[in-house]
């Protein structure tokens, strides 16, 4: 052979792998979620060599990533105009029709882009993967754009005819979330080696289980398999911020996060982060109110989850909600967290019980772990409890006593309960009394707290909800009359005025205002009853006010205030 054509073939040789080292540098941006400098990387290939259809599809998907899905499907449309049978391009086409919600659509195009890259093993491993890819990229719970199934099966199909393609398990890790498995993502992840972008993603899975030994060893090896990987910088920043309230190693963190960060005035977050978590919750607003207006109302999604979380801070809910409602709509599947959802109802959820639910069972949903799922629980108890925010605490306390299961004390149901009815939600609040009940039958305050419940379900008592459950108070008093005065005294009031207005049975009333005063012969109110009822004039006024006090499973005193109109 000629020395020249030598030559020539090595450098043919050269300019492939050049090439091919040049995607895959700006596949590490685009990981690194450094998208400027991947959409620079991809358009001076794209420019270089027009047929580079490797690198149109990655162009693709940064402009994807950026939000862009028009500038996507014009160059997708664009480049399939001359090569109609391009596999990259047609995966791309796919993913984008996907988003447009045409699944039909995107099915045919995926298929297309499988059979046409078929080799004598089957599909190209790279092509399955970008099909797996574009699969759930956009999936989550509530929208389900994409196949999950699907993806998966293309996934393992590629991995069995490339092994050793870490890409191809990054995707299938991603997938196994996806679909709440995180078991089988961690393995996905670890056949990918020592490859950044999995190693990355396995931290984030122990993150959900709050397991920071395991985050921060995986965070590490991250930024030891690529020293330019932001993301992990980012996290490393946060743990030591929030976790550690190590503020120096904190910021120094943040500066390597914005070091090998594309330059933008998104890295102003970690300035407006520092100062929510030194409650300087209005700096925090305007740094992060700069960065949306700067961003054109489009920012990254954490942006206005520290609006709504700062917003909370100065108790101003209404705002909050309204940020938190914009974080949940923007962000993808992998970003959230389980207090993203306890988030939204504390903010959006107040006087909502629906509200409260679901976001808790996405929150629970999220970390699986019993046990940090209990702590959980409980923190979010103390701060909902801080706030006065009854019905939250309520609904966290009763989820906390549902996972429990066996273990759990029925006791705790009665303050739950009371909680339900600081919180008006009286169905629920009828519901855990009543369980409470059946645990302890013979509780005076059980059948105290549920007949006032049912008094709220029974406006004007015209149903009689509430009389079973006052009359059983004043039965079960008899056995400590001092210790209940005021239980047996207040349901003693309210069931001669049930007797003597609803069901026009005054001797019934007179009956049981004497009995009242057998506990709490001082009453004024069952005085007042009493004169009324035997004809006589009242020595009080017309309207009366009632006030009892009970002691809580944890010691706290809950003081009841009953207004009547008498006979």
């Amino acid at each position: 052979m000629k020395k020249s054509a030598i030559v020539f073939i090595f450098a043919a040789l050269f300019t492939v792998t050049a090439m091919a080292q040049t995607v895959q540098e700006g596949i590490g941006h685009w990981y690194a979620e450094r998208y400027q400098s991947a959409r620079s990387a991809f358009e001076k290939l794209t420019a270089a060599n027009p047929n580079n259809l490797e690198a149109v599809y990655w162009l693709g998907q940064t402009l994807i990533a950026q939000d862009d899905i028009a500038g996507a499907k014009a160059l997708y449309q664009k480049t399939l105009a001359a090569n109609g049978n391009a596999p990259w391009v047609l995966v791309g086409m796919g993913e984008v029709n996907l988003i447009e919600g045409k699944a039909a659509e995107a099915r045919q195009q995926f298929e297309a882009a499988i059979n046409a890259s078929k080799g004598k093993k089957g599909g190209d491993p790279a092509i399955l993967a970008a099909v797996g890819r574009a699969n759930i990229q956009h999936y989550s719970d509530d929208k389900k754009i994409g196949d999950i199934e699907y993806a998966i099966a293309k996934l393992n199909e590629a991995a069995q005819q490339a092994p050793n393609n870490a890409d191809v398990f990054v995707a299938l890790g991603n997938a196994y979330r996806k679909k709440h498995n995180g078991s089988e993502a961690v393995l996905a992840y670890r056949k990918a080696g020592s490859y950044a972008p999995a190693l990355f993603r396995t931290a984030s899975i122990y993150e959900t289980q709050r397991n920071w030994e395991a985050v921060v060893e995986y965070l590490n090896a991250t930024v030891a398999a690529d020293a330019k990987f932001a993301p992990a910088y980012e996290k490393l920043y946060y743990y030591n911020l929030i976790e550690k309230r190590d503020f120096p190693t904190a910021e120094s963190f943040g500066k390597l996060y914005v070091t090998n960060s594309d330059p933008s005035v998104e890295n102003d977050y970690i300035l407006a982060q520092t100062k929510f978590v030194q409650n300087q919750f209005q700096d925090a607003i305007t740094i992060a109110n700069k960065i949306v207006q700067q961003t054109n109302g489009n920012p990254k999604p954490r942006v206005f989850r520290l609006l709504a979380y700062s917003n909370l801070g100065l108790k101003d809910t209404a705002k909050a909600c309204e940020y938190s409602n914009s974080f949940l709509t923007k962000a993808s599947e992998e970003d959230l967290l389980a207090n993203d959802f306890i988030l939204h109802a504390n903010t959006c959820g107040v006087n909502n019980p629906a509200i409260v639910q679901a976001d808790i069972s996405r929150a629970l949903g999220l970390d699986t772990v019993l046990s940090h799922q209990l702590l959980m629980l409980s923190d979010l108890v103390k701060t909902a409890r801080a706030n006065k925010q009854y019905n939250l605490e309520a609904q966290l306390m009763y989820n906390s006593h549902e996972l429990r299961g066996a273990s759990a004390n029925p006791a705790d149901l009665f303050y739950i309960g009371t909680r339900f009815y600081y919180g008006n939600n009286f169905e629920k609040a009828d519901t855990v009394l009543s369980g409470f009940i059946t645990a302890f039958p013979d509780s005076v305050d059980g059948y105290y707290w549920r007949a006032l419940t049912r008094s709220q379900l029974d406006s004007g008592m015209i149903q009689g909800l509430a009389v079973p459950d006052f009359e059983k108070t004043v039965q079960l008093s008899e056995n400590s009359k001092e210790r209940f005065k005021s239980q047996a005294a207040q349901a003693a009031q309210l069931l001669a005025l049930y007797y003597n207005n609803i069901k026009k049975d005054r001797a019934a009333a007179q009956a049981i205002v004497a009995k009242g005063l057998e506990f709490d012969p001082e009453n004024t109110t069952l005085k007042n009853l009493s004169q009324q009822l035997g004809g006589s004039k009242p020595t009080t006024p017309s309207k009366s006010e009632t006030k009892s006090k009970t002691t809580m499973a944890d010691g706290t005193e809950v003081k009841t205030k009953t207004k009547t109109k008498n006979a």
